[in-house]
């Protein structure tokens, strides 16, 4: 054991006399004219306030005492338990037999699942939460139903300790139908015709028929027989349905019940789909051709709610009339202004016109400062750099996908502007630039608003490579179309008509947590959270009705509100300003997903093989008894002994402050005594 400190060694002579001059004062000049009978208690106390008075000015130099600490970690075991659907009540317990690991172990108790099951996020979820604990072997309790995420085996293998599986459910096929999937276009237009195409199964049910039908409020849209010619049936059939009405309309598919079924629970199905009056245009203008404009126009056409219309060129956008850009949603304005006559032309457009900013090296920075666009980069030279796309944490204007922003960090770097960036109140960055591996609070892709109006801008060109990569990486360009599919439709979403205005998502899963986002604009169009802003939720089917408070975020607000039961909502948000009340409304519906009716079947297989790579082993429920011995007879799961350097401040240690204060009741009880 070891005690230092920061200051130097003569100080602790220093605190010796401090206490020595402090007692001496205190009871040599103070009690001369005692007699001299008196002088042996007087002496004794004077002790004891030197020795308090040293310890406390010792403590005032901050000791910290360093010593060894040794001990020992027992294995830890991981019990997960599967609780979704699939399983039975009456087997979800756990066996009284695994309680007897807690006699050698550190046993740790988990669930997962319920309206599905991912067995890879739980392995996954148990690796982050015990890393460099001393994790011994996980115990698996499920039917091996898995039915989302990835693959369980690649997060088995990667735990890097054995998986026991006790296997629970039957193996045996029951007498069952269902509709698998369902895959149809979640947007369309009024008066179009929509396809979905809908996968059948059926287990044990060869002879017997069926009716798939669909149907939408009460009405029977389109039906189509089916005859189960196998005990594994399986039929992909396409039915076009016409949507009339705009808004969100719920479709029901229907699967007639065959006699002894297991369960009707799966014979139907919910579907929602957001019926639209027109689609969104985009006009997409820039000076001079760019692989760029090819990648935004295809990124934006995957969602079929947009159209994209482009101008390259002077003479491609001398056929527009300034009138006939009001006809457009928004506008992309890529490399613009490069000169004075793309900016009287950029000038020209309409101020309620939302619009993307793409700044690269033809734009011409003193004029795009001019605008007064929400941003302004200053640059002595017309240098370029090459940027990289770092995420921001704290955006809240809108959600990405779990992880793309992430993914969107690795991509190849885009040519931005060397210079210094200022940009306006509320503007938040998605991405940040990083020059050369160091990050920068320079924005790469930011969200803002010029008086009510919402503006976008991406401070880089090459965002072709940004696409290519996607695909590269992924076989697909869904992140890159994700993406600017959120920067649009974030952008063109409200103009300044809209004081108030809360960015919902129009369908939800049962089982995907809701949050939404709002933004309110004061009367210099400045967003603000500083009114109180309130809402009220109302179930359309049960007519229930929960009323929230949103809470300040940013310069907007955001109002989490977990997952919902499945059903039609309604949301009435208002808010007061300067004696006035300002409100917005808007409908979303939570559809059903519960994927454990799908397939009652377990699958012990996929079980076997997770303890099999692994080094563990794959039991029956009856048999969970015999796990203790199997762990107990393995020689990996052992104690962990360890050894470690514990600094502790001396001011920290609880019998110092109770010797200081037995030192100050021993004097005062001898002052009281002797000197009084």
């Amino acid at each position: 054991m070891q005690v230092f400190f920061d200051y130097p060694w003569y100080c602790v002579p220093l605190c010796v006399v401090a206490g020595a001059v402090y007692s001496a004062a205190l009871y040599w000049v103070g009690t001369r004219h005692q007699e001299a009978a008196n002088r042996k208690p007087v002496i004794l106390l004077a002790a004891v306030r030197f020795l308090m008075v040293s310890l406390l000015a010792f403590l005032l130099l901050g000791p910290v005492m360093k010593r060894k600490v040794s001990g020992h970690e027992r294995p830890l075991v991981v019990v997960c338990r599967d609780v979704s659907g699939s399983i039975p009540a009456a087997e979800r317990a756990l066996p009284e037999s695994l309680y007897d690991l807690e006699k050698r172990y550190e046993v740790v108790y988990d669930s997962f699942g319920g309206g599905s099951t991912n067995i890879s996020a739980a392995l996954t979820d148990v690796a982050d939460r015990y890393a460099g604990r001393n994790l011994g072997a996980v115990v698996l309790l499920s039917d091996g139903i898995h039915n989302q995420g990835n693959a369980p085996e690649a997060a088995a293998t990667a735990l890097g300790v054995p998986v026991y599986t006790i296997a629970l459910g039957d193996t045996t096929p029951q007498r069952d139908a269902w509709v698998a999937t369902v895959r149809c276009n979640r947007t369309a237009y009024a008066g179009s015709q929509l396809p979905m195409e809908i996968t059948v199964r059926a287990t044990q049910l060869r002879g017997q028929h069926a009716t798939l039908t669909i149907s939408h409020n009460g009405k029977n849209l389109a039906s189509h027989p089916l005859s189960y010619d196998d005990n594994t049936f399986a039929q992909t059939v396409t039915l076009p349905v016409t949507v009339d009405k705009p808004g969100l309309q719920t479709f029901t598919l229907s699967l007639s019940p065959s006699p002894a079924e297991l369960t009707t629970a799966n014979n139907s199905r919910t579907v929602t789909v957001e019926v639209l009056e027109g689609r969104r245009r985009v006009a997409i203008i820039a000076p001079a051709a760019h692989p760029d404009l090819g990648a935004l126009k295809q990124s934006i056409e995957a969602n079929p709610n947009y159209q994209v219309q482009m101008a390259v060129g002077t003479q491609g956008v001398a056929s527009w009339r300034k009138d006939s850009l009001e006809k457009f949603d928004m506008v992309i304005l890529h490399n613009l202004p490069s000169d004075a006559e793309w900016l009287r032309w950029v000038n020209a457009l309409p101020r309620t016109l939302p619009r993307i900013y793409i700044v690269g090296t033809r734009t011409d920075l003193a004029r795009f400062n001019s605008l007064h666009c929400g941003m302004e980069i200053t640059a002595k030279k017309t240098l370029a750099e090459q940027v990289t796309a770092s995420p921001n944490g704290g955006f809240t204007l809108f959600a990405l996908p779990q992880d793309l922003a992430q993914r969107m960090s690795a991509l190849p770097p885009l040519s931005a502007p060397f210079g210094t960036y200022r940009t306006g109140t509320g503007t938040q960055s998605l991405f940040y630039a990083t020059v050369g591996g160091q990050a920068t609070d320079r924005p790469l892709m930011a969200f803002g608003s010029v008086e009510g109006v919402r503006c976008a801008y991406v401070v880089g060109e090459g965002l072709w490579r940004w696409r290519l990569h996607s695909y590269l990486m992924n076989g697909s360009h869904d992140d890159f179309d994700q993406l600017i599919e959120k920067m649009v439709v974030y952008t063109a979403t409200s103009s300044r008509r809209d004081r108030l205005h809360v960015t919902a998502e129009r369908i939800y899963r049962e089982d995907e947590p809701i949050t939404l986002h709002a933004e309110f604009y004061d009367d210099n169009w400045q967003p603000t959270n500083s009114p109180a802003l309130t809402c009220t939720l109302t179930a359309t089917d049960s007519g229930s009705t929960l009323t929230y408070d949103f809470h300040p975020s940013g310069t907007g607000y955001t109002l989490p509100l977990g997952t919902l039961s499945p059903g039609r909502y309604h949301l009435q948000a208002r808010t007061s300003f300067g004696g006035k009340e300002y409100n917005w409304s808007g409908t979303f519906v939570v559809e059903a997903y519960n994927l454990e009716q799908l397939n009652l079947v377990a699958d012990h297989t996929l079980l076997n093989t997770l303890s099999q790579t692994t080094g563990g082993a794959m039991l029956p429920v009856a048999s969970a008894s015999q796990l203790p011995q199997l762990l107990a007879d393995r020689d990996d799961l052992k104690d962990i002994l360890y050894t470690h350097t514990r600094y502790t401040p001396l001011v920290s240690l609880p019998w110092l402050l109770v010797l200081i204060i037995l030192l100050l009741a021993v004097e005062w009880a001898g002052r009281k005594y002797f000197l009084n």
